[in-house]
């Protein structure tokens, strides 16, 4: 039950965001931020926080947020750096030398994520930091029902 109400909160909040043609207001929220803000009431819900454990996780949650924006940056900036390889038919030394960065971005993300987790241990019971990973996976793929089913219905409506 609960995830068929996450699912059609999500599809509504997408399918808005998608079919508004006028700008937002000033005042009114990105559908980003809507997601974001429903995820964090989501999590506080699944989590069972206590105000003080909601401040301090929300802390952190909020630097690591930021901490793997811009890993991810780095990551699509290499990614870039190949993509113009590519499209110049460049020689094999070339690409050879951004794979050790790729790499690095990749661990840097992965390295950020362990450091994330074992760092909420003081924060988190073992059974919510549990829970929190079982609604890091259920979070994303309902998410990505969900853009899916944009996507299914603006196809549709594109073909009648």
């Amino acid at each position: 039950m609960k995830n068929q109400l996450l699912l059609l909160i999500l599809t509504v909040v997408l399918v808005s965001w998608t079919v508004c043609a006028q700008p937002f207001p000033p005042d009114d929220r990105r559908p980003f931020e809507r997601i974001e803000h429903f995820k964090k009431v989501r999590l506080i819900e699944m989590l069972d926080l206590k105000e003080e454990q909601s401040v301090r996780f929300f802390a952190r949650l909020n630097e690591h947020d930021n901490a793997k924006r811009d890993l991810a940056k780095e990551k699509m900036d290499v990614l870039d750096k190949i993509e113009r390889l590519v499209r110049n038919n460049s020689e094999e030394k070339e690409f050879e030398k951004l794979f050790p960065e790729l790499a690095a971005a990749n661990d840097g993300l992965a390295q950020e994520d362990q450091k994330f987790f074992d760092g909420l241990s003081d924060v988190l019971s073992a059974e919510q930091r549990g829970k929190y990973l079982l609604f890091e996976r259920q979070f994303e793929k309902e998410l990505r029902e969900a853009m899916r089913d944009i996507q299914r219905r603006r196809m549709r409506m594109g073909q009648q």
